[in-house]
This record gives C-alpha cells, structure tokens and sequence, in this order.
C-alpha cells in the first residue's frame, strides 16, 4: 500500500469520529430549537435540524459499516498479526467501530510500512 493510499484510507477512517462529532452538535441544535419553539407546532427550523440529523447518521452508518468490513478483512489477512490478536481485533470493530478504526490504522496500516524499513535496513 502506497503513502498516498495509506492516507487516503486515514482521512475515511477518522471521518466517522468527525461526523458523530457534528451528530452531536445537530442534536444539541435540535433541542435548543425545540426549547425555543415549543409553544409552536412542529416548526420548519426543527424539521431542518432532524434531516440533517438523518443524513449525517445515513452517511456515518454507511461509512462505518464499509470500513467495519474493510479492517475486519484486513486484519484476518495480516500475516504480521497472530489468531489471538486478530480476535482481538475483529471484536474491537465490531463493539467499539468507530473508536477502534483510527488505533488499527495507525499501529497496523501507518505504521507497518515504518517497521518493515527500519528491519530491511
């Protein structure tokens, strides 16, 4: 794998993070319009709020799920990674994804390619 890839496959590895970041702050959106308009009848700002609400979720689950399946393959076909380990981190992606991707990526995609040098030379 190539540098350009490998950071490539940083940026879509740390965007589900970012996007749960901006979940959160549309959530927090969300409720402050619902305080402020509560006398009202479900207002055209809340409505906006809640489908931006949908479309960061659908493109976060997407994501998610895409790169879920990508570093499972990836770490059952490392052969750098024992059966233990790859256990390890199959149950990681599928119980804390989102978290796990950005810590595999670094110590087994980024940093592979460091260790394979400093061993050649």
């Amino acid at each position: 794998m190539t540098k350009g890839h490998k950071n490539i496959l940083g940026i879509f590895t740390f965007l589900p993070v970012i996007l749960m970041l901006i979940y959160l702050a549309a959530i927090v959106v969300l409720v402050r319009d619902a305080l402020v308009f509560k006398d009202e009848d479900m207002p055209f700002p809340i409505l906006g709020d809640v489908l931006w609400l949908v479309i960061v979720a659908l493109i976060m689950g997407l994501l998610s799920f895409g790169l879920m399946v990508y570093y499972i393959i990836h770490a059952i076909n490392n052969p750098q990674i024992d059966n233990n380990e790859k256990i390890i981190w199959v149950l990681l992606f599928v119980i804390v994804s989102v978290f796990s991707f950005p810590i595999y990526w670094y110590l087994r995609i980024l940093k592979r390619h460091e260790i394979v040098t400093m061993s050649a030379t």
